[in-house]
This record gives C-alpha cells, sequence and structure tokens, in this order.
C-alpha cells in the first residue's frame, strides 16, 4: 500500500509539472479529470484522502497554459490521452483497489520531453 501512495503522490507531481495543449483545453481537461478520479474513490477509504490531493488549482492550471509553447504535438497527444483515461477510470472499491491503482498507473505511464516538462521535478 505504501507503495501505490508513494507512485501516486509522483503522479501528481508529474502531470502538475507538465505542459498541455496548444488550445489551452487540455489544462481544464486534467483540472476536470482529476476532480473525477476524486469522485471515483469513495469505495477505498485506504487511498480516497490521498487521491482528493490530486487536484489542479487555478495556479497549476495558469502554470500548464504558460508551459504550452515548450510542448510537442507527439507530448500533446500523450498528454490528452492521459486525462482521456484518467476520466475513463472505473470506481475504485477495496476489494480490488490493486487493479484499480494499476489502471490508474497505465493512464500515467508516459513521457513528455524535457521542454514540455519531462525533465522538471
Amino acid at each position: 500500500m505504501k507503495k501505490l501512495l508513494i507512485g501516486l503522490v509522483a503522479t501528481g507531481s508529474l502531470v502538475f509539472g507538465t505542459g498541455c495543449d496548444s488550445d489551452e483545453d487540455l489544462c481544464e481537461d486534467f483540472a476536470g479529470a482529476f476532480e473525477s478520479l476524486s469522485n471515483k474513490v469513495d469505495g477505498c477509504p485506504e487511498i480516497s484522502p490521498f487521491i482528493s490531493q490530486l487536484r489542479l488549482g487555478q495556479e497549476e492550471i495558469n502554470q500548464c497554459k504558460e508551459s504550452l509553447e515548450s510542448c510537442s504535438s507527439s507530448d500533446k497527444d500523450k498528454l490528452r490521452g492521459a486525462s482521456d483515461c484518467i476520466r475513463d477510470i472505473s470506481q475504485c472499491r477495496s476489494a480490488t483497489i490493486e487493479a484499480w491503482a494499476a489502471e490508474l498507473e497505465r493512464c500515467m505511464d508516459f513521457e513528455v520531453s524535457d521542454g514540455c516538462g519531462g525533465g522538471e521535478e
């Protein structure tokens, strides 16, 4: 469980430090995707408090929008795919928490170029 929580925190920092889509909607889409994710963990009280912290506030959305020019088309496609994948994640249940975490991990299994945030910490 500890490994899962560390992975979730790392996932959040990757996305929050990354640039987004040229039409700027992807930044808002990521905020919505993470908000929908937090609504899907009611059945998993073991991780619910941590997932609810993975939210993009206005500051992170603005940071995302500022990074747009540094992201390639390929980076943006990866970000779009991750956002869509997060939105499609199933409801979490304590009995299937490991499978749910693996589903989230698959959504976040991508890398963007250094200029788009891939080299940032």
